[in-house]
């Protein structure tokens, strides 16, 4: 529904990871939990913080099941299904992801200020010069790829942790082959729809391996990504270098580079106002659905009916006024007719009760 992934990634990574179904076979190991030392919550969290390697290498899995049809999502990231990511890191300026899908692979590489982005279903790349002071910017994640690693869906759930979270320890568990620890957090207000968020944490390094997001009332995780392979060595400087198939269409970009690697620093005319503190967070933002009708019409070719764009909400009204409302296991959002966007891992009283005081 929102293909303009930068105005609405914010609140549905907010939704998603707490503010990021079970993947499969291969993300922890069969054989049962490892015999670790205990560990406190405290403790858990104090590595979290510290934890620092020189460099990792590895493929991500996601699995998102926000309880909403695909067309609700601005992010294709948090669309029902799965994704694979694939992913080196040697300094803040030196990252590599790829998208994978079955078509084909989508690569963005920082290399110092080279910044490449690459399809390979069209064969086309486009290069930037990073410049100015975004230039210096340790820029890690990409915020295209909002909340596809563990450590960022970790780092969006362990930000909202006070004062409204329940913090304790379940175990250990096995993820891509290596020893880790269950960090559990818990919301205490009843107004989130996020039951739990659940951190394995690496036993050596204290890295999170994976995060679960479940959801109230729902057994299986609404959002999970979790590593399946992961390496904590320097990766080579050659995975860093972008090597032109051939055939290849090369165009230089502009201004793309500091939007590909936005670090979320400043704000922006398109920033959401973002209303109250930690679990219970709502995002608005306005929303323009003739503009909207009109950018999917011209994505798709074909004429789009605004009537379409709201299929699956249902008609709404209170004392906030008019709109119409969507409600997912983890996600719920409301469309006013004034022409604002609310967003949040909340109910749909809590969108209500904004709406009428912002």
């Amino acid at each position: 529904m929102f293909h303009r992934m930068r105005r609405y990634s914010v609140p549905l990574a907010i939704a998603a990871a707490a503010v990021a179904t079970v993947v499969g076979a291969g993300l922890v190991s069969a054989d049962g939990s490892p015999d670790l030392p205990e560990r406190t919550a405290a403790e858990l969290l104090a590595e979290l913080q510290d934890s620092d390697v020189p460099g990792l290498s590895g493929t991500v899995v996601a699995h998102t099941d926000l309880g909403i049809p695909a067309i609700a999502t601005a992010d294709d990231l948090l669309a029902p299904g799965s994704r694979t990511v694939r992913m080196w890191y040697a300094a803040p300026d030196r990252v590599r992801l790829a998208l994978l899908d079955q078509l084909g692979e989508t690569d963005v590489i920082r290399n110092g200020a080279d910044v490449w982005q690459w399809d390979s279903r069209q064969n086309h790349a486009t290069h930037f010069t990073m410049s100015g002071e975004i230039a210096d910017l340790p820029l890690w994640p990409p915020s295209r790829f909002t909340a596809t690693s563990p450590m960022e869906a970790a780092e969006q759930a362990l930000a909202r942790i006070e004062p409204g979270t329940d913090v304790s320890t379940d175990g250990t568990a096995e993820v891509a082959g290596r020893s880790a620890y269950e960090l559990v957090l818990e919301p205490k207000e009843e107004t989130s729809l996020v039951s739990q968020v659940r951190l394995a944490v690496d036993a050596e390094t204290g890295v999170p391996l994976r995060t679960r997001v479940l959801a109230v009332g729902v057994a299986e995780p609404a959002f999970e990504v979790a590593f399946s392979r992961v390496e904590f060595d320097v990766p080579d400087q050659e995975n860093f270098t972008f090597n032109p198939p051939a055939g290849v269409d090369i165009v230089e970009g502009t201004d793309e580079a500091d939007r590909l690697f936005d670090s979320g620093r400043g704000e922006r005319d398109t920033d959401p106002m973002l209303v109250g503190e930690g679990w219970t967070t709502v995002a608005v933002t306005d929303f323009d659905i003739d503009r909207l009708t009109a950018e999917l019409t011209a994505q798709s070719g074909e004429q789009i009916d605004p009537v379409t764009i709201l299929d699956g909400f249902d008609p709404v009204e209170g004392a906030w006024g008019a709109g119409h409302l969507m409600t997912g296991a983890l996600v719920s959002l409301l469309v006013t007719d004034d022409g604002r966007l609310l967003i949040g891992a909340v109910t749909d009283q809590r969108l209500f009760d904004v709406a009428a005081d912002v």
